[in-house]
């Protein structure tokens, strides 16, 4: 079952062949031994093609089947290698404008952070820590809440220097304030999950470093302004950069209707045309 489904996701004839490929590849990846056999066979490379297609259908679906399979320690070690492209296509997509696709990314890079020293490497990712602040405080679906919750807690858990600094060296890092602001904004959630995860984080922080204080309130405030302006800002180039390409779609197609309309089917063939091929041969 393993061995064509990979060979589907490799050769398919069409995106619709690939996508039912990696679908069905994402439920058996759910199962422990299976897992193993997909990373064996070559899956893991697999599914980093499929990446690439155009569809976002594909790429999701290719994502979700990664993020089944990333707590697998030789996974892990992909994520370790500072020459891997792993950890930044997985931030990448993190961000991604589709909601299902940053769930599955988002998820696996919460899940793998628990590792400590994963954990720092997404850390030294570029866009990392910026992704996992905006989920926190702008996404609306609670799963991506959650997701963005116990990622800062591993973060704070596992790597307090790196996020806050070292003790006694001013100033902190400048994503100290992002994170300790969202983890803020995540600790007043009606959510009990995303609630749990985020005093969890803050209350190793003031065991563990006494001397880094919650930002004040004010501060807090006016990061939740500007990521929620920021977000809105490309919301709205997404949607015009859409209606543009609607709009585009639509000229061509009544272009190609005039020129259609402007053929005459019914005009009779000037002598040596098409009719003329039947008396030659």
């Amino acid at each position: 079952m393993i061995k064509p489904l990979l060979k589907l996701c490799d050769d398919a004839d069409n995106e619709l062949q690939q996508f039912e490929a990696c679908m069905g590849l994402t439920n058996l990846a759910t199962v422990p031994q299976l897992r193993e056999r997909i990373i064996k066979e070559g899956g893991w490379r697999i599914l980093q093609m499929c990446l690439t297609c155009d569809n976002p259908l594909v790429q999701r679906a290719a994502i979700e089947c990664q993020s089944n399979l990333v707590a697998e320690d030789s996974i892990l070690e992909k994520f370790l290698d500072p020459e891997s492209q792993d950890l930044k296509i997985f931030v990448g997509f993190a961000q991604s404008d589709d909601e299902k696709t940053q769930i599955a990314a988002s998820g696996a890079l919460a899940t793998v952070a628990e590792v400590p020293e994963v954990a720092e490497a997404i850390l030294n990712t570029k866009g990392a820590i910026d992704a996992f602040v905006e989920l926190a405080i702008v996404a609306e679906e609670l799963g991506l809440q959650h997701r963005a919750a116990v990622a800062l807690k591993h973060f704070v858990c596992n790597c307090m220097e790196t996020v806050v600094g070292k003790e006694g060296v001013l100033p902190p890092p400048d994503h100290c304030l992002p994170v300790l602001g969202a983890l803020t904004v995540l600790a007043k959630s009606p959510i009990a999950p995303v609630k749990q995860a985020a005093l969890t984080a803050i209350v190793q922080l003031q065991k563990k470093r006494p001397d880094v204080a919650l930002p004040h309130p004010d501060l807090v405030a006016q990061v939740v302004e500007n990521l929620q302006a920021e977000a809105a800002r490309r919301q709205a180039e997404l949607e015009a950069e859409e209606a543009e390409g609607a709009a585009t779609a639509e000229g061509g197609a009544e272009e190609l209707g005039a020129i259609s309309e402007g053929v005459d089917e019914t005009k009779d063939l000037e002598d040596g045309a098409v009719e003329d091929l039947g008396e030659i041969v």
